[in-house]
């Protein structure tokens, strides 16, 4: 690839990372207007009904439906992978509900290190220095924004960080999925076509007596959140397929300034020094890791290519 070609390339990487980040936000800022109204397994059933529409229309309007036919050897990561996620998405919408904004999404910042400890524990990859690195600086700054022992816990944040846990595992699994259907064409939308349907299914088990219609109001924020949640991950796949992940992800970290923002001029939420400090170290954590990480993979592949000389 030329170095024109790499800067396009970079800069098209850049626009839907961007357009990923405005989805992310406005996901939280609609998460947010429906709490006052709809319970955590409404939102969640409504919004799953919506995205199985969309999903399916993009399916028919590619011809891809026939790419989603069950396939007993990975159901049970689809089922564990959603299990986890659907999780995750309960302990967040709580935490969307009870605290700031800034705080939620900080502490959402440790799904990467959650995904590398289980990937160490239950896949066999190691825990490089890189990782180690991000995992100590991920865990100083969980209990600087939280101070055990200086502060009362909010019980909202210790939900948080168990969903952030359910997203870890999320991660694993949806890594070991797009390895099983690397030869399917449609996998992303495979992948969320199971998504939507196992967690519709799993948010209207318990209420399915008490399942009640959204007022007027409230449809336009699911369809919002709904088109966001779908949107965001895939601006997000489609910026990591124009350029490393090394470029792409530490723009991911804008979302905590850019929600800090949106929190102060929406809701006249105010963000503290403890919560600065830990959100630095987390992101801090994150990034150091994905550089070693990254240094690391080039330096391995460099002395491949010199054996093979």
């Amino acid at each position: 690839m030329s170095t024109i070609e790499q800067r396009h390339n970079t800069l098209l990487a850049v626009v839907w990372m961007m357009a990923a980040l405005a989805c992310f936000c406005l996901l939280a800022i609609a998460s947010r207007e429906l709490t006052a109204n709809l319970a955590t397994l409404e939102i969640l059933f409504w919004r799953s009904v919506l995205g199985f529409v969309l999903v399916c229309s993009l399916l028919v309007r590619l011809g891809g439906m026939a790419s989603v036919r069950m396939q007993p050897r990975i159901m049970g990561w689809h089922l564990l992978r959603n299990t986890a996620h659907f999780s995750g998405q309960c302990a967040w919408l709580v935490a969307i509900a009870a605290l700031p904004l800034a705080e939620v999404f900080a502490l959402e910042f440790t799904t990467p290190l959650w995904a590398a400890l289980l990937a160490a524990l239950f896949m066999g990859e190691s825990l490089t220095r890189g990782r180690w690195l991000s995992l100590v600086l991920g865990l100083v700054g969980v209990l600087i924004i939280l101070r055990p022992g200086a502060a009362v816990i909010d019980p909202a944040s210790l939900i948080m960080l168990a969903g952030a846990f359910g997203f870890g595992i999320n991660v694993i699994a949806t890594r070991r999925l797009t390895q099983l259907l690397r030869e399917n064409s449609h996998s992303f939308l495979v992948i969320l076509f199971y998504m939507t349907a196992m967690q519709g299914i799993f948010s209207l088990a318990p209420i399915v007596g008490q399942l009640r219609l959204p007022a007027s109001t409230d449809w336009l924020w699911l369809a919002v959140a709904a088109a966001t949640a779908l949107t965001a991950h895939y601006c997000l796949s489609r910026a990591l397929s124009l350029a490393d992940s090394a470029v792409v992800m530490p723009m991911d970290y804008l979302r905590l300034p850019l929600i800090m923002l949106l929190a102060w001029w929406l809701y006249g939420e105010t963000v503290s020094i403890f919560l600065l400090i830990g959100a630095t170290m987390i992101i801090g954590g994150n990034a150091a890791g994905l550089y070693l990480e990254t240094r690391r993979l080039k330096a391995r592949h460099g002395d491949s290519a010199v054996g093979k000389s």
